[in-house]
């Protein structure tokens, strides 16, 4: 069920990991919320690949960073960092790489204890996301689109400058942006960036390179 325990069975399950987690991301994207379509199938094959797990000789090396490692994702959780349907696909990802310590081409995997895949994923998803918002944010600034709405309250030009969608002089993008929510499509702020459309690319870099920021091996 990883590449330590199971090779041949590897390709199939990241086959449809990936599968899946390509419906989260469209979910995501076109609604800004995931319902249980979207993160429970991922579960339940973390939960199908750990059943298998457990009859591995790593029993309880498995269970303690089972428990690191949704433990701190509970807590990112709790601090905001990401939404419940994120978390559990978070979750589903660990169960199934639960014993995956090293990528397939070259790097190295986010490290607490043990080396973690799925905090891995969280690590590159972050990175891929704030890239993308802060090209955004010096795209605008440097369009002028920050003069462009000097009557508009300063609390909303910072979220207008820091729109996944990069608007120019004159656009007004935000017309019907209702502050504190996100119910919105076409606003993605860094707090409401849709994590699950990053996740999918972050879940192959993690699979093939580890992590994006340079880790000890």
């Amino acid at each position: 069920m990883c590449l330590n325990q199971c090779p041949q069975a590897f390709p199939f399950l990241t086959i449809l990991e990936m599968l899946l987690l390509c419906h989260a991301a469209f979910q995501d994207l076109e609604k800004r919320e995931l319902n249980a379509s979207a993160w429970l199938p991922i579960l339940l094959l973390g939960l199908s690949a750990f059943t298998f797990e457990l009859a591995s000789n790593t029993l309880l090396e498995a269970f303690f960073k089972l428990v690191q490692t949704i433990s701190l994702l509970g807590l990112l959780l709790l601090l905001g960092l990401y939404g419940p349907g994120d978390a559990l696909i978070l979750v589903g990802i660990c169960l199934t790489h639960v014993s995956t310590t090293m990528p397939l081409l070259h790097g190295g995997l986010l490290r607490v204890f043990y080396p973690d895949f799925s905090l891995t994923v969280l690590l590159n998803a972050e990175i891929l996301s704030s890239t993308i918002v802060a090209s955004n944010l010096v795209h605008n600034l440097r369009s002028g689109a920050w003069g462009s709405y000097p009557s508009e309250p300063f609390k909303k030009r910072i979220i207008r400058m820091l729109l996944l969608r990069a608007v120019g002089n004159g656009e007004s993008s935000l017309k019907e942006l209702d502050i504190g929510s996100t119910g919105k499509g076409i606003v993605f702020v860094k707090k409401t960036v849709p994590l699950a459309f990053f996740i999918l690319p972050s879940y192959l870099a993690t699979l093939l390179f580890g992590s994006l920021l340079p880790l000890p091996a």
